[in-house]
């Protein structure tokens, strides 16, 4: 019957989109590696796109998916996370300062209908957040994302919580390569559960390209400033502050 034949029709866009997505992922990360001087190594820009990232998230949603209902969803959030792909290829090309405004900013502005909000605007490529209010920008800054194991994620998120101090405790034990000692936090702004936070980064003098891999921080190089961050958005902590004290609950986190 038709209900049976829709059903089939968006089981099968569904599998086939989120195929689609890992295979221009893949192809996209080994045709523009990241080259890292410090360490000799190769990395993907687009790693928040892979299975550390959002690629499991859904490949997760996809596995869950059992109603019409389901796979027509599935469909939004795969074609929403392949045009965020997009934008940060098309944004890898864009060669304007990170302090203007950019082209896959305004073409994210217009997609999700954001023109009316309060946005921070994190382009993965730059290392850099732009915040935007009504779709004018009005800051900028340099930012530390995810490592290569631990990516920031890509997608439009709210503000889940807002904490002026917190302290921060690892969720990995001690001996883990991503254990950290409880770390007292300034500013911080939850992006998406599991401890994706947009917060201060006392322990990093440097911030902008080439963070997110190994590198040597300016500060003196330590096990917590040697790489990207556990997937959250690192700002220096007066950057951090201007963020939290312009910002409120209503304000959206763009990452792409």
């Amino acid at each position: 019957d038709i209900a049976s034949m829709q059903d089939d029709l968006a089981r099968g866009e569904a599998r086939y989109l989120v195929k689609q997505f890992h295979s221009e992922v893949a192809a996209w990360a080994q045709a523009h590696l990241y080259l890292d001087s410090s360490d000799g190594h190769a990395y993907a820009l687009d790693n928040g796109y892979m299975k550390a990232g959002i690629g499991s998230i859904l490949d997760g949603d996809l596995a869950s998916a059992a109603t019409t209902a389901d796979f027509q969803a599935m469909i939004d959030e795969t074609r929403n996370a392949i045009f965020n792909l997009h934008m940060l290829e098309a944004d890898y090309n864009d060669h304007a300062s990170y302090n203007q405004a950019h082209g896959t900013d305004l073409q994210v502005i217009s997609h999700y209908k954001l023109q009316n909000k309060q946005l921070l605007m994190v382009s993965l490529v730059e290392q850099a957040m732009r915040v935007y209010q009504n779709g004018k920008l009005v800051a900028s800054f340099h930012v530390t994302t995810g490592r290569q194991e631990l990516p920031s994620l890509p997608g439009v998120w709210s503000v889940l919580d807002r904490k002026s101090p917190i302290i921060f405790t690892a969720a990995e034990p001690k001996g883990s390569p991503f254990w950290f000692p409880d770390t007292p936090i300034s500013y911080a702004i939850l992006y998406h559960y599991g401890g994706y936070f947009v917060h201060d980064a006392p322990w990093r003098a440097n911030f902008g390209p080439g963070t997110q891999f190994p590198h040597q921080d300016s500060s003196g190089t330590t096990a917590y400033n040697f790489d990207g961050s556990h997937g959250c958005i690192n700002l220096s902590e007066s950057d951090a502050g201007w963020v939290y004290h312009h910002t409120d609950w209503n304000t959206a986190i763009v990452i792409y």
